[in-house]
């Protein structure tokens, strides 16, 4: 029996439509009351919102403040992995989150990665070392009522298989 490998090497590449309603099947999300609304079609924005329900209110009756934590959690680093292909390792590194006011309704967040600061990571990240890139993001209400600001750090390096094949080979004299 043969087994197929997508482009991706042993990770299953998916369109970003497949992936946002695959996602709302996995299970800390679904339990959560997350829901990913759009990856969009160059991998440069996801859309995800947190319905507020009863297995995710706290005891005031708002969302609880792990489910927020939760609902930030991969999409910086889902969108920069597509960006850039399996020649990177890219991972949360850390995370920080201001809770401004109280989630009392569904609580929606964009995040986005654009393409320019995807190149200027991947430009950063050619020589094979880390690179510790920040993004921000402000998860509110529908009336745009900010209830937490969000600050992701992501751990980007260039896999070491893929910086040794970028690297030209030394020229040998065969003169004898």
């Amino acid at each position: 029996m043969t087994r197929r490998t997508s482009k991706l090497g042993s990770r299953k590449h998916y369109q970003p439509h497949q992936l946002s309603r695959l996602m709302n099947f996995f299970p800390p999300l679904l339990g959560m009351g997350i829901r990913v609304r759009e990856f969009t079609p160059d991998w440069t924005v996801a859309r995800v919102e947190l319905k507020l329900n009863r297995l995710n209110r706290n005891q005031h009756g708002t969302a609880f403040g792990g489910s927020i934590g939760a609902m930030s959690d991969a999409f910086y680093a889902l969108l920069l992995m597509h960006q850039l292909g399996r020649d990177y390792y890219v991972w949360d590194q850390a995370a920080e989150i201001t809770y401004v006011s109280p989630g009392v309704g569904t609580i929606f967040g964009t995040f986005e990665v654009p393409k320019e600061r995807t190149e200027q990571i991947r430009a950063e990240a050619a020589s094979g070392e880390k690179v510790l890139p920040w993004f921000e993001t402000e998860l509110t209400l529908r009336d745009g009522t900010v209830v937490a600001r969000v600050r992701r750090q992501l751990y980007v390096r260039r896999k070491k298989s893929a910086t040794e094949a970028a690297e030209p080979m030394e020229s040998t004299n065969f003169e004898g």
